[in-house]
């Protein structure tokens, strides 16, 4: 599922961050926010153990929020992509 303006918007305001009037630069906004955290957060938490790590940071900056990680990269230009997760309702048979 695909992440609607207003979770944007969200996400700005949870930073203090001031919204745009653009839609375009409102996701780009919110990338660049959350990539370069996600960045910070590998860095910090276990340099010698990468995969602990992004597993440690993907749960506290997106399962959390009620995001989905998808590809990243934290090299050169930080770069994320990310979207809503789906959530399975139980139904009685």
């Amino acid at each position: 599922m695909n992440i609607t303006k207003k979770e944007y918007e969200k996400i700005l305001k949870f930073y203090k961050i001031k919204i745009p009037y653009s839609n375009r630069l409102l996701e780009k906004k919110a990338h660049d926010i959350l990539s370069s955290k996600l960045c910070r957060c590998i860095k910090k938490v276990a340099p010698d153990n990468e995969a602990k790590s992004i597993r440690i940071c993907t749960k506290t900056i997106f399962n959390n929020k009620g995001l989905k990680r998808g590809k990243f990269t934290c090299k050169k230009k930080q770069k994320l992509e990310f979207r809503k997760k789906q959530n399975k309702t139980l139904k009685k048979i």
